[in-house]
Formats: structure tokens, sequence, C-alpha cells
């Protein structure tokens, strides 16, 4: 089942039939129907015979170490998957797929050394991957000198698309996960419908969580001129004590929290707010207005289950049930089956990356990047998380997640999301030339 191709222009109007506003959808089942399109290719492929290789290799480089070494495990499960599924089906045009795996250990240098030995030491024809926002601006950098593209699978700065892909002209860079636009503009959408008018936030301290407060308060602003920012706090990667921050925080007496810690970090946090009433103080008819665009990983769901209180506003890059299409569905039972778990954002990202090297090449008939490149560029590829447009200027993948409120429901191991609120990715994401307004504040 690998992601297909659909024009642009296809694209706008599949995204259009969704409805240009806001979509709601009820319960665990997710109602909310969408109309089935036509996914054809941009261009008819040349069917050939030709083995490029024995073996298409594919570097994949995530954190397997340290407290966010789930998060390897989970871009790796999706990773997996996808490769079995191409092997057992014959490869790629007869070309086997192997993936080799290795650890950023969360370090740009580390990660460096480790797309170097990939490509030069291992013969890799592609990189795929990277957690940390950090990290990929300093992997990205290296990418035009060997001569490899690099799939994002992560990693969520604007910086890498906005500077580095679209002003810098680093062209072989592609972003398929969605960027730092889901975790502060749609979450300042979200926060301008909910009664809170005084903000606070408790942040990772480095580049993601910069990125996310600054493109929060800005969007925000522009949307409810009535809101105040009453306090921020900053806390170190690795953080085992949040009651300094907590404390500080809730002296302003905020009444809304935007939050994107993640990891072990999010699990720590959020069994020391709900120990000191941060999660009261934010309490409202309807829920809390508590917004964490990277709650909906599922490492979050599996550790803490009943301890996040329902009613909290969280999203993902991806989240599973979404969006109620039979290639979806699909990819979470094939999941399930073979790991005992529902996808994190990471490995459907993942799993959709490797499918999408199978189809350039089957598209391209070449190994060539530049080729590549310009195949890509414009391409709409459609996967379990719906269709996805590649964005020529930019290099970055434009897709919808949608938010959810928190729900314990004894049918499932894990909370699941209801009250979804979601918009065409379109409207929110910021185009180039990248001006500050998103497009639905104007």
């Amino acid at each position: 089942m690998p992601p297909e191709e659909i024009s642009r222009r296809d694209f706008l109007k599949y995204t259009a039939a969704f409805g240009a506003g806001l979509l709601i959808g009820g319960g665990v089942g997710y109602s909310l129907k969408k109309p089935e399109v036509q996914v054809v290719p941009k261009e008819a492929p040349v069917v050939g015979e030709k083995k490029l290789k024995d073996t298409i290799k594919i570097g994949h480089i995530a954190i397997f170490s340290g407290p966010f070494g789930t998060y390897g495990e989970l871009q790796k499960r999706g990773s997996q998957l996808a490769m079995e599924e191409i092997n057992a089906a014959g490869g790629i045009m007869g070309s086997k797929v192997e993936i080799i795996y290795r650890d950023s250990a969360a370090k740009p240098a580390e990660a460096v050394k480790q797309v170097r030995s990939l490509v030069e030491n291992e013969g890799c024809d592609f990189i795929i991957g990277i957690d940390s926002s950090g990290v990929v601006l300093g992997v990205a950098e290296v990418m035009p000198e060997v001569n490899k593209l690099l799939f994002v699978t992560h990693a969520a700065t604007h910086r890498l698309t906005e500077d580095l892909v679209y002003k810098k002209g680093i062209k072989e860079v592609f972003r398929l996960a969605v960027p730092v636009y889901q975790d502060g503009i749609m979450a300042a959408f979200i926060a301008a419908q909910l009664p809170a008018t005084r903000w606070a936030a408790v942040h990772p301290d480095y580049e993601y969580g910069y990125a996310s407060w600054e493109l929060f308060q800005k969007t925000l602003s522009k949307l409810r001129p009535d809101v105040e920012f009453v306090a921020e706090a900053w806390a170190k990667i690795g953080t085992t004590d949040f009651t300094p921050y907590i404390s500080s925080v809730m002296e302003k007496k905020p009444d809304g929290i935007h939050t994107v810690e993640w990891g072990v970090d999010l699990f720590t946090f959020v069994r020391q707010a709900k120990q000191m009433g941060l999660f009261d103080a934010v309490k409202y008819d309807g829920g809390y207005a508590w917004i964490n665009p990277m709650g909906y990983s599922i490492d979050a769901m599996e550790a803490l289950k009943t301890e996040y209180p329902e009613g909290c506003w969280i999203s993902g890059r991806y989240v599973w049930p979404y969006p109620d299409t039979a290639l979806n569905r699909k990819f979470v039972k094939a999941h399930l089956d073979k790991w005992g778990h529902y996808p994190a954002y990471s490995g459907e990202t993942s799993y959709t990356a490797v499918y999408l090297i199978k189809k350039l090449i089957e598209l391209t008939q070449t190994l060539d990047i530049d080729t590549h490149i310009k195949a890509l560029e414009d391409m709409v590829v459609y996967s379990p998380a719906g269709a996805r447009l590649i964005r020529k200027e930019d290099h970055q993948a434009v897709y919808e997640v949608p938010y959810g409120q928190v729900k314990h429901d004894p049918n499932y191991p894990i909370p699941v999301l209801e009250n979804l609120k979601a918009m065409p990715a379109q409207m929110y994401y910021k185009k180039p030339p990248f001006d500050e307004v998103p497009p639905f504040t104007k």
C-alpha cells in the first residue's frame, strides 16, 4: 500500500472538498467522513524491468539512547514495517531494501558524523529520520556535501524549510512531518476558541520550544487581541523536577497553558503539574485550557493513561484514527499486528518515507538525485496521514492533523481523542515568502 501521487491542483480540490472551515468529528469512531478522490500519477511511469542495484540502502537516524531513546524505537517500528512489506512484495524494481539504523544521541555533531558514515562507509542511497530541531539544522547543512536526499520524519522547526531550503537553497532536504506551524499557529487557533485570556508556557529550552511559543503568541494576539501572555518557563531537556517552573508560572495566575514538552519530560511535567494544581487553575466548563501539540504521542499515552486529565487539548504530527480511510486503517492494523502498539506519529512519517522512496525510484527509474528532486517538487503522496503536498518552494509536506480532547475509553488501552478540530493545512501553513501573518488570520 504505497503512497501515490496526485497533482497540486487536484490536492487543492481534494482539501477544499473537505470543507474550508472548522471540521469536527465526534467520538472515538471518528464519524466524520471525507469524500474519496481519484489518486493518479502526476506523470505515467515508464514500465521497465531494469534493477538499478541489488540493494537499496536507507540510513535511518534517530534518538536510540538516553531518556528520549523511545523515539528512535517509535520511528523504527514504522520504517521496518514498510521495509518488510516492500521486500515481501518483491522489493523496489527487484532490489532488496535494507535500512541501517544509527543513533543521533540528540546531538548535532553526532548526527552529522552518522550521516557521513552511512553514506561513505555503508553506501546508503537515502537518509531518513531526525528527532530534534536543533539536530536537523546541523544535518541539513551537510546534505549537499554528501549529495543524498534527507527525508525528515520528526524534527519540526520552521527554520529548516524557511531558512535552509527556501532562502539558502539546500534542495536535498524534504520534510514529511508537520512543522512547528501545527504547534504554534494551529494551537493558537484552538486557544482562540477557549475562554482563557491569561496564557502561560512551560517549554523545553531549545529551538523547538522557542519557535513554537513565538508563533503561538504572534498568532493568538491577532486572533484574540484581548489575551495576555503572563508567564513563561524554560526547562532543560531531561528535567526531573518541574516544580520551580510550575510555581513560577502559577504565581502569575494563568487560565491557559501552552506546552510543547515531549517524551519523558512530558510525563514528568504532567504528573507534577497535576499534583501542584496547575490543571485546576486552567479548568473551564468543557475541559482544560491546556494545549500540548505533542501530547498525542503513543509513548505519552501509554505512560500516562488515566493520569492525563480528560478534556485537555492535544495533537501530534499524525493521530492514528485520522483520517478514516482504508489506507490508514490498513496501516494501523498492520502496525498493531506486528508491534502490539498503535502507531506513533514518527512511525507513520517513517513508514511513509520508505514507501515514498520506493515510489520515487519506480517513477523515475533512476537513483539520480537531481531527477528525484525535480520529481518530488509539487508531488502529492497519498499516505496513512492523508494527502501530502510536497511544496516546491520549501520542500515541506502540507497535510492536516486534528487537535482533540483527551478521552478515557475502556474499549481502548490508551486515551483517545474526541471533539476533533481540524483545518485544511493550507489555511494555517505559512507560505513563501513566509509573512508573519498566517493565511486564516487575514
